[in-house]
């Protein structure tokens, strides 16, 4: 039975079993290997003894450290062990024997950059004595096991730091984008009081229409019940609507729930908005439309922008596109919210949507103090920034050029001092057929969507 941790590297192991097994007679056979100080044994062939995945790691089996394995790790050198000095060096307490006491045992250490292990190999029948001889075939095996072993330990190590620095970036890119909604957290909930503000009001003032509504109810019976001349039922009618102000009531509360209604949508959106920009983390691209994700983030920035710039919007028709809209949202963010600091006051900030072939463009434009040729070029480093200690990470435009790259586009930016500047991002449509392909494609490689 074969015992590996890894069925990519499975069938290596048993090519390096069977050819071991020509040049010796073998029942039990295994590499091992010391993974942070540690004994780990990736691959096992036993006739007998039939170990778990916990049993073969010190960590979850520490009987491990005293083990005959142990001991020529710590040693160091090849070694060639028949049974009565196995049992002698564990009488001196240098060992303890785990499993089945073989005739005959042999160990081969291999020591790389990285990695250091041996391969055992032992026989449980006395058929013929291991020799130097098979020793040194089985050493320039040992090499390339090493050699394989340090390999493929580099290359995992490698893909786990790849994805702890995909794990990293991710939580930075979620900070700085919380970080972006602090900063606008005030304009967001002024944006909401509004709404809310006046349907508190237009509520209120419901509530006294009702009253008035019920209590002209009430003299509307008292005049039916009474004997009332027929004649006279259009006066008194008259009367009691002009004495309520019925007329006025029944058509402010048409405007009163209408009002109401409209600052519900705005706070919903303003809500929607919020809930679509601040998600934490899109595994896989979403159907979008580019010119929606544009008015949702100027919807959570309106209050930073509304009191001293005018935003002109020059949609072009765009088709929908496969995309992370939670990122490209905070890409449209960082450039609204440059461009409104850009600007003194009266300014315009002018966002335009294009199709040029197969590639959106979208465009931010401000006409604020613009920026120095000698800083254009480290605009996208980390940490750079030109605004007082303070009042600025130097990281959101760093990250938005990391978004637009993961998405196979382009962010340039042109400026004239004293005129304004523009950030030209471009980014290729991703349609239906092109986003099943990829993740087909991913799959078959044994890989994970958009990765």
């Amino acid at each position: 039975r074969f015992q590996g941790k890894d069925d990519k590297i499975s069938l290596i192991y048993k090519k390096i079993f069977s050819l071991i097994s020509e040049i010796i007679h073998i029942d039990n056979f295994y590499i091992c290997v010391i993974n942070d100080g540690l004994i780990d044994i990736p691959f096992v062939v036993d006739q007998f003894d039939k170990l778990s995945s916990e049993t073969r790691s010190e960590k979850s089996n520490p009987e491990l450290r005293h083990s005959l394995t142990a001991y020529a790790l710590d040693i160091g050198k090849s070694l060639i062990l028949k049974e009565e000095e196995i049992v002698e060096l564990e009488e001196k307490g240098k060992i303890k024997l785990l499993g089945k006491l073989p005739k005959q045992w042999i160990f081969l250490p291999f020591h790389t950059g990285n990695l250091d292990g041996g391969i055992v190999a032992q026989s449980y029948e006395k058929k013929e004595d291991y020799t130097y001889s098979d020793m040194s075939m089985l050493a320039y095996v040992t090499m390339h096991v090493g050699n394989f072993l340090s390999a493929y330990s580099s290359k995992e190590k490698i893909k786990q730091q790849y994805e702890e620095l995909k794990a990293t970036q991710s939580q930075l890119v979620h900070s700085e984008k919380m970080a972006s909604i602090g900063q606008l957290a005030a304009g967001v909930a002024h944006e909401i009081n509004n709404p809310l503000g006046y349907i508190n009001s237009n509520l209120n003032s419901l509530r006294d229409y009702v009253g008035e509504l019920g209590a002209f109810v009430t003299e509307l019976s008292k005049i039916f019940g009474e004997s009332t001349r027929v004649e006279e039922l259009p006066s008194l009618l008259e009367n009691l609507k002009e004495k309520h102000d019925i007329d006025f009531i029944l058509s402010d509360i048409v405007e009163l729930v209408s009002e109401s209604i409209f600052g519900m949508e705005k706070v919903k959106n303003i809500i929607q908005s919020l809930k679509n920009f601040t998600h934490a983390g899109e595994e896989q691209k979403k159907k979008t439309d580019i010119n929606n994700c544009l008015d949702e983030t100027i919807r959570i920035v309106w209050n930073e922008l509304k009191y001293h710039c005018e935003v002109v919007k020059n949609y072009g028709e765009l088709p929908e596109t496969y995309c992370y809209p939670s990122q490209l949202n905070q890409v449209f963010m960082n450039l609204l919210i440059n461009a409104s600091h850009a600007i003194q006051e009266n300014g315009v900030i002018t966002v335009v949507t294009s199709l040029e072939e197969d590639t959106i463009c979208i465009e931010v434009k401000d006409n604020g103090v613009g920026i120095e040729e000698k800083n254009i070029s480290q605009l996208f480093n980390p940490f750079f920034t030109t605004k007082p200690v303070g009042q600025g990470t130097g990281l959101g435009l760093s990250i938005s050029y990391g978004i637009i790259e993961n998405h196979k586009g382009s962010i340039v930016v042109t400026s004239e001092v004293g005129v304004g500047t523009c950030f030209k991002i471009s980014i290729p449509v991703i349609r239906q057929e092109e986003e099943n392909q990829k993740n087909l494609d991913a799959s078959l490689n044994g890989v994970p969507p958009d990765s």
